[in-house]
């Protein structure tokens, strides 16, 4: 489904990624455990087309990648960033601007879909109401994965996703991952991610 074909990539005076090859077929959980500063987040840059390599090709599906269909590969992509950044505002409110946006209207988002979601992950229902400026980073990040499962898209680029989580929490999307049929492609150092149904890679230098 994501193919890279000998990818190089320098930022700044550091190169990143050297004549790398990865082929993560559909259905694949692929964590990224490389050492910090190794170039993790520049890949799922990469595959959403927000950076270009220095040379080689990144396929999505049979497909090169290029800025003429980066946003059709980046409508069948949901991207977990590190802070997960949401726009300020009521946390409904955000939502809901969201899902008007032209790829996600087909979804039927409403309010009570969001607050069925906020009692599932066990957070508390004011929280709808909550600027998204003020809430927590255990908060944010449940609220992230909310988003990621209301957007239903078939690929899924989660970078340190349960850095703020406690352990039942981390432990439940950990579960999520492994069990759902969407590819998966994590940037973690947490070992807790490191099991056996995830293929973990730990070095971008070939």
């Amino acid at each position: 489904m994501i193919r890279f074909k000998e990818v190089s990539l320098t930022l700044g005076n550091k190169q990143l990624l050297k004549n790398f090859n990865l082929r993560i077929n559909k259905g694949d959980k692929v964590l990224l455990a490389a050492p910090s500063g190794s170039g993790k987040t520049s890949l799922l840059r990469l595959i959403l087309g927000s950076t270009s390599p220095d040379s080689g090709k990144i396929l999505f599906g049979k497909k090169e990648a290029t800025a003429e269909n980066v946003y059709k590969i980046r409508s069948q992509i949901a991207y977990l960033s590190k802070d997960v950044d949401f726009p300020n505002g009521k946390v409904q409110d955000v939502f809901q601007e969201i899902f008007q946006l032209p790829t996600n209207k087909h979804l039927k988002y409403t309010n009570e879909k969001l607050l069925e979601k906020i009692k599932e992950f066990e957070l508390p229902e004011e929280l709808m109401q909550k600027n998204t400026s003020l809430i927590s980073g255990g908060e944010r990040q449940r609220l992230g994965w909310i988003l990621v499962q209301l957007l239903d898209r078939p690929v899924l680029l989660l970078d340190e996703p349960t850095s703020a989580m406690d352990e039942k929490q981390k432990h439940r999307f950990i579960n999520y991952v492994i069990h759902t049929k969407k590819t998966v492609v994590c940037v973690s150092h947490d070992k807790a991610w490191q099991i056996r149904d995830i293929k973990v890679i730990t070095n971008l230098i070939s």
